[in-house]
């Protein structure tokens, strides 16, 4: 759990040393374009449903997941 917690910590938190994505807009034209015709797919995993109260914050992740487990 420390591990996932750690994880959602560290994609939420801004790097200062990252380029904004808008500055590469020619990484994204292939991704763009296999949207854009619906040829695209996405693994994912299901790990079920949770009502949360607020809509943002590493707490109400971290609960609702607690809740999930």
């Amino acid at each position: 759990m420390d591990r996932l917690r750690r994880s959602f910590r560290d994609s939420f938190r801004r790097r200062k040393d990252r380029v904004p994505e808008s500055s590469k807009p020619h990484q994204w034209q292939a991704d763009e374009e296999a949207v854009r015709t619906a040829t695209c797919s996405f693994s994912v995993k299901y790990l079920g449903c949770v009502e949360v109260f607020e809509s943002r914050g590493m707490e109400v992740c971290e609960e609702a997941l607690k809740v999930l487990r």
